[in-house]
């Protein structure tokens, strides 16, 4: 796994490998609980900020995530975070996910910067298949996101997990394949 997680950039953006000096920067991005509202946890305290980037750390050692704090170029700061996870190595599998940005960066075009550097190396370069994204049904922002890029809607999972609220949630599960991504690259993804 060590050779894919790896430095994703374009002319915008830098996704890099998450390590524990990121925290401080993340610290002032996670403290707006209105970022948290669909998210499966609140990080809006230190202490599980730093909770969650031991998770993290520890789920990429493991092999089953891989974690990028995301820097806007312009500035050179941290703007939020997002992962691969679900890796399935045997089936060519992975889902793109755990995404969440500083409340002031939540639309302006960051996000679409990420999904296409992390869909061109999982399709190019880590030779995946089937890529998935979910998201709480109810998260129509989120949704809409991800059939901006062309993803397909799959199904949902009922009652697939607890939300920070105890709220049982439906997960909508899209996904995109690789004999799709020519076709979205040359298309939604052109001015990349």
């Amino acid at each position: 796994m060590k050779e894919w997680y790896v430095t994703l950039e374009d002319q915008k953006i830098e996704l890099v490998p998450i390590t524990p000096a990121h925290i401080t920067q993340m610290r002032s991005l996670s403290s707006d609980s209105d970022i948290w509202t669909w998210y499966t946890e609140d990080l809006t305290e230190p202490n599980d900020l730093e909770r969650w980037m031991t998770q993290r750390l520890e789920e990429t050692q493991r092999g089953s995530k891989m974690t990028y704090s995301v820097f806007l170029k312009e500035t050179n700061e941290i703007v939020g975070a997002t992962s691969y996870g679900n890796i399935d190595w045997e089936e060519h599998g992975i889902e793109i996910g755990w995404t969440w940005l500083g409340k002031k960066y939540i639309g302006s075009g960051i996000n679409k910067h990420m999904k296409f550097l992390m869909l061109k190396h999982a399709f190019e370069t880590m030779e995946i298949e089937r890529l998935e994204l979910r998201t709480d049904e109810e998260n129509i922002r989120s949704r809409k996101a991800m059939e901006k890029i062309g993803a397909k809607h799959d199904g949902t999972l009922r009652s697939h997990r607890s939300t920070q609220g105890g709220r049982r949630r439906n997960t909508v599960v899209y996904s995109i394949i690789k004999s799709e991504w020519d076709q979205l690259k040359g298309s939604i993804f052109k001015e990349f």
